[in-house]
């Protein structure tokens, strides 16, 4: 969204200077000469065409569970800086070159946008509406260029300069002591101590890869801190990370971005790692939604638990429920019927929690029957006049599934492959509509009774477009990878 705000801020306001004196660029996109020596971050691509379709797609997806959707991003944008910064035609027609070459970099946390020109008389029209409209300016000289700066709606600092077929826009997140140091670190003459990072993200990315991106994790997690002393501990989790890499490309059917941390080596991470019931990705494959969280959290606990402590107040749960790693799957569900099939699949510390919880079920012990699945001893309950769940609880592992046969496909024997950290697996076509209205309503409202509300019909509209989506964070030997990636029907 940052990125979205940023990309509209371009046809905010604006002046006009002198031709620029034209650094070279450190890479093949010819908007990354204006990048500072040593930014936290940089993003950019050869056209900016590419980010906006990149930008749309994501909002699109993100927003089938944020609510928001891609008109009301563009309506909200264009009444905040009066033109739709999400198209490529509304850009050009204030001047903005969509084919054109864009970076998005800072030293700091603010973003500074440089985006190209062809019309840059279209650009000094649409900044005069905008001052007519009531904007109000004021400007300083750098190296000869006017720097305007002005104060927008929430508090929101923007600084922008025009040179030449060149546009430059500052969005200033906190307080600033100087207004124009974000231009000087752009304009005037700077190595690119970031190039070389930038090589290793583009390698790291797909070829296809319309943005591609670099970020100092470190100098980004060292200006949160001042921001957030209270992550101190958790910002250690990162120190083993040196650098983070993004790529992202799509066309109108695919959508596909991926973000790799340089970890150096990932063979401690790897040893945390376990997998899942033999069965697992076979079965899952058929299945409606599917996740898998399968990095020991026990094994891990000493790295992860300051983090918890920040976002969930600590492990005292997962500690209570001796959970190591968690599994679940849906492949079908009638919400009138209350049926489906489904499973849960858990490696734990201790099977006392889980032991308690069956305890609880009336009449267990009269419903159920022993039964072995593959290679393990469990049980069967028949509820009467609806579903069979089975179940295993031995040692350290805790498997159910709902529905006869299934638990037997879970635990068959498959091919040995290599587990993600985590995967994410949603294909909507194979559940109904109002079957995926149910699972909403279930994790929004923690019940499978009464009716999805409007929003959640709406977020189901809308998932439904897409044939499959898939989120993964895996590794290699020396990268962390998370991927996502979709493709509409």
């Amino acid at each position: 969204m940052r990125l979205a705000i940023v990309a509209v801020l371009v046809a905010a306001c604006g002046g006009n200077g002198p031709p620029a004196a034209v650094p070279s660029a450190p890479v093949a996109v010819a908007a990354t000469r204006w990048v500072p020596a040593r930014p936290t971050y940089v993003f950019a691509s050869p056209t900016l065409g590419d980010a906006q379709h990149s930008l749309r797609d994501a909002i699109e997806l993100i927003g089938i569970a944020s609510g928001y959707e891609l008109e009301d991003v563009v309506a909200a944008l264009t009444g905040l800086v009066g033109v739709d910064a999400l198209h490529a035609d509304p850009l050009a027609a204030i001047g903005v070159d969509p084919r054109g070459s864009w970076a998005m970099f800072s030293e700091d946390l603010s973003p500074t946008f440089v985006i190209h020109l062809s019309a840059p008389d279209q650009m000094t029209a649409f900044l005069d509406r905008q001052r007519a409209r009531g904007l109000v300016t004021r400007s300083t000289k750098v190296d000869q260029t006017e720097v305007f700066s002005a104060q927008l709606v929430g508090g929101l600092a923007l600084g922008w300069a025009v040179e030449g077929d060149w546009m430059w826009v500052h969005a200033q997140l906190g307080a600033v002591r100087d207004e124009t140091s974000w231009f000087t670190a752009s304009h005037r003459p700077h190595g690119a101590e970031w190039a070389n990072d930038w090589a290793w993200a583009q390698r790291a990315a797909s070829t296809a890869a319309g943005v591609v991106g670099v970020l100092d994790l470190h100098g980004v997690v060292a200006k949160l801190i001042e921001r957030a002393p209270d992550a101190v501990a958790c910002a250690k989790l990162v120190e083993p990370i040196r650098r983070v890499g993004f790529a992202i490309e799509g066309d109108d059917r695919h959508l596909a971005s991926r973000v790799a941390f340089d970890v150096g080596a990932t063979d401690t991470i790897g040893r945390m790692v376990v997998a899942p019931p033999s069965g697992w990705g076979a079965t899952a494959a058929r299945a409606a939604i599917a996740g898998q969280w399968n990095l020991d959290l026990a094994a891990a606990h000493a790295w992860i638990a300051p983090c918890l402590a920040l976002l969930v107040g600590g492990t005292a749960e997962l500690d209570e429920t001796g959970v190591r790693t968690a599994r679940g799957l849906l492949i079908d569900l009638d919400p009138e019927q209350l049926t489906g099939s489904g499973a849960l699949a858990f490696d734990l510390t201790s099977s006392t929690y889980f032991a308690r919880q069956l305890d609880r079920i009336p009449l267990r012990r009269s419903l159920e029957r022993r039964r072995t699945f593959g290679p393990y001893k469990g049980a069967a309950i028949d509820i009467p006049f609806s579903v069979t769940v089975e179940y295993v609880l031995e040692g350290k592992l805790a498997l159910a599934a709902l529905g006869e046969g299934l638990l037997a496909r879970i635990v068959a024997p498959g091919p040995a492959v290599p587990a993600p950290i985590f995967a994410l697996d949603v294909v909507p076509p194979v559940m109904a509509p109002r079957a995926w209205e149910a699972v909403l309503h279930l994790l929004t409202g923690h019940d499978l009774t009464g009716t999805p509300s409007r929003a959640t019909k709406r977020a189901v509209e809308r998932l439904m477009r897409w044939r499959e989506g898939h989120v993964a964070l895996t590794t290699t030997p020396s990268e962390l990878v998370l991927t996502l990636s979709g493709n509409r029907r």
